[in-house]
């Protein structure tokens, strides 16, 4: 049973074409001729300094300004507002820095009469019959001489004039520095002057507003009937307190009468008549009609008596009578009392009303009264509020008063000093001492740079458009490619040189042979996990070295008690027979073509190694490869053998390994170092994906250690290693 082709693995960041680019290797491999360029460059920069020195120097003269911030003061003009913004002041000196060079100050400098005095060589470039193109100077002025710049951490900002006589870029700088400060001072003269009218025009509005306040406060006073704020209030309050004590008093009065009135109605409406007071009887007794008729009564009383003294009886005519007047007037007595108690009580009942409408109405009179002084005192609480926020608004205006007064003498005085323009000259120009172009620290390293960079492109350009194998980076790189291992260049092993097909066998110590022993177990961990039990060896062009490749695997898997059959089925240029010195036929063409194995396998040495050959070179005939006798051949291998290996011609130069690898279990690509370019590589595996064997990877042979690179560091360790009686030696 055939095992399932498993999908094959990526191996690499996915990416056609991808380049292993290493700076470090580039480096050490180019080192000299990097060197060569820097000391061309050295040259070159020289000689450019030199010259450039000579026929077009560069003078350059500065003028430093210094700024200010807007709330400088006479006796610290340096001073720094406690609420100024550092924004605000590297604001204004990025505004200055380009008022420097504004096409006006320019136009100042092009068009002074002084230019062709103190700046004679640079104006004559443009002299046109005695007069200066006034438009070439100011665009010449405007893109190469005139340059500011804001000195970092600082106040300070630089003019600089430039050009190619020292004594000309004095001169420019002085008459730029003139220029831009008269343009300044006019610019200051009319902002200044503009902000004193407007400080005086908002002073004119505020003591019109405070005029306004005074007056209106007055008048509020005036109208309210107060001379000073709360005179009237306090006396109108004072009126009120009186009345309500006076209202609550009569309130209480009233209460009083209606309680006694209402007693006396309750004694009129009494079913046991009504009780009058000890006050009012007393009252009615002496009345002068009671008094009489009670004298009478006593007189009769006393001539009763002495009618009884005399011996009279009770039933005398004359006591009778007497006794019948004497009852008469008792009776008129009580009549004449309960009247006049009666009328006594209802003349008592008749006051308490009239007094209590009495209270009624004063309290009436009084509550109007309240009521009037209460609207006054609300009028006049009103009227006291509205003159409090007049104090108030009148003193904040006041106060702006003084303000605006204040600042509007600061701003006179201000107008006279050095920094009213918030720009002063910290430093003027001077003759400068050397060039300020060409700098040999510049255009040297300039060269330098430039010379070795430009070759430092070309060798990255061509180590780019090399698209060769150089190692197995270049591998890990193309996409759904495994690199299986890659095998040292033979000249390069510490062990040394010897037959590169036997190397496993001729030096086990080697570092070769230790390369081999890694591939070994990258393709016996995959030949287990898969079930294959034969492999093709194939490589991309000639030269590669599959057949060397696929031999010393053979070799270490042989090493490893394996029993292992190499077929060699390139018929082109077979040559495994050449290398273990066995005959080249019969062989396997002579199988195919009906001959018998036993007869055409031969042992390798006294282990488990065989070698199946070419065969007779007439019957080498490569549509065999496709035949069924082929695949039945193969099944006849694999049970005899834990391993077949087949060796075929290379793919470039015939499609006989595609044949092949269509029959066998798995295939391994190899390619040499520096020999097959990557697109090669990438068209070979594609092929061998294709076909019914699995494609196990590729395997780089004869990598050379490049410059900066670790393969060599490597191999020395290794060899140093496993050989420690030779480093023993050495050292």
């Amino acid at each position: 049973m055939t095992p399932q082709k498993p999908a094959a693995a990526t191996s690499g960041p996915i990416g056609a074409g991808g380049v292993a680019i290493d700076p470090v290797k580039l480096l050490m491999k180019y080192k000299y001729i990097l060197a060569g360029a820097g000391g061309l460059g050295l040259v070159l920069g020289v000689v450019a300094y030199i010259l450039l020195l000579k026929f077009s120097p560069v003078w350059t003269s500065s003028v430093i300004f210094e700024a200010f911030t807007p709330n400088a003061n006479i006796v610290n003009p340096t001073a720094v507002g406690t609420g100024e913004s550092q924004n605000e002041i590297e604001r204004f000196m990025l505004t200055q820095a380009r008022q420097m060079t504004r096409e006006d100050v320019l136009n100042r400098v092009a068009s002074d009469p002084r230019l062709t005095r103190e700046a004679g060589f640079w104006a004559a470039q443009f002299d046109e019959g005695g007069k200066i193109d006034q438009l070439a100077a100011v665009k010449e002025l405007g893109s190469s001489v005139a340059k500011t710049r804001i000195i970092p951490g600082t106040r300070l900002i630089e003019m600089s004039a430039s050009c190619r006589w020292k004594e000309d870029a004095t001169a420019l700088a002085k008459l730029l520095k003139e220029a831009y400060m008269t343009e300044l001072r006019r610019v200051a003269t009319s902002s200044t002057q503009t902000q004193r009218d407007q400080l005086s025009a908002q002073l004119e509005r505020f003591n019109n507003e405070l005029k306004d306040m005074q007056n209106r406060r007055d008048t509020l006073l005036r109208d309210s009937g107060m001379s000073t704020l709360g005179e009237q209030g306090s006396e109108t309050l004072q009126n009120l307190y009186l009345l309500n004590s006076s209202i609550i008093e009569t309130q209480k009065e009233a209460e009083l009468r209606k309680v006694s009135i209402k007693q006396l109605e309750d004694q009129l409406n009494n079913p046991s008549g009504i009780q009058y007071t000890d006050f009012i009887r007393n009252e009615v007794e002496q009345d002068p009609l009671i008094i009489s008729i009670k004298q009478d009564i006593q007189r009769l009383e006393a001539e009763l008596k002495g009618m009884l003294l005399r011996g009279l009886t009770r039933e005398h005519r004359e006591y009778k009578r007497l006794d019948a007047q004497l009852q008469g007037m008792n009776q008129n007595l009580d009549q004449r009392r309960e009247e006049a108690l009666r009328k006594r009580f209802d003349a008592n009942l008749d006051q308490l009303k009239i007094a209590a409408q009495s209270l009624e109405n004063q309290m009436a009179e009084m509550t109007k009264q309240r009521d009037t002084l209460s609207e006054k005192q609300q009028t006049a609480a009103r009227a006291l509020a509205t003159v409090r926020d007049l104090d108030i608004k009148i003193e904040n205006t006041q106060r702006s008063i003084a303000t605006f007064t204040e600042n509007l003498r600061t701003a006179s005085m201000l107008a006279d000093l050095p920094t009213s323009n918030r720009i002063v000259v910290a430093s003027d120009e001077k003759m400068p001492r050397e060039v300020s172009s060409p700098k040999v620290t510049v255009i040297v390293p300039a060269a330098v740079l430039a010379i070795v960079g430009l070759v430092s492109a070309l060798i990255l350009a061509i180590e780019l458009m090399d698209s060769r194998v150089k190692g197995p980076a270049d591998i890990n790189l193309m996409p759904r490619t495994r690199l299986l291992g890659w095998i040292p260049d033979a000249s390069e092993d510490p062990a040394g040189a010897g037959a590169i097909e036997t190397t496993f066998r001729d030096r086990p110590r080697g570092v070769i042979a230790e390369s081999y022993r890694q591939l070994r177990s990258v393709i016996a961990k995959r030949v287990a996990q898969a079930g294959h039990r034969s492999i093709l060896f194939v490589g991309g062009m000639p030269g590669s070295g599959a057949t060397s490749v696929l031999i010393n695997v053979a070799l270490s898997m042989a090493a490893s008690d394996k029993k292992i059959l190499i077929v060699d089925a390139n018929f082109r240029r077979p040559g495994a027979h050449r290398v273990f010195a066995l005959r080249e036929t019969p062989g396997l063409a002579d199988v195919l073509s009906g001959g018998s194995l036993e007869d055409a396998i031969q042992p390798i040495g006294e282990g488990s190694l065989h070698l199946l050959s070419a065969g007779t070179r007439d019957k080498r005939i490569f549509e065999m490869f496709s035949s069924d006798k082929f695949s039945q051949l193969l099944a006849q291998l694999k049970d005899r053998y834990d391993l077949v290996l087949i060796d075929a011609a290379p793919a470039l130069v015939a499609s006989d390994g595609f044949a092949i690898a269509n029959r066998c279990d798995a295939s391994v690509l190899v390619v040499r170092a520096l020999g097959e370019k990557r697109g090669l590589v990438a068209r070979l595996r594609n092929d061998l994906m294709e076909t019914r064997g699995e494609f196990l990877g590729v395997v780089v042979n004869a990598v050379k250690p490049s410059a900066g690179g670790y393969i060599r560091g490597n191999m020395r360790a290794t060899h140093e290693y496993q050989n420690p009686s030779e480093a023993q030696a050495a050292a």
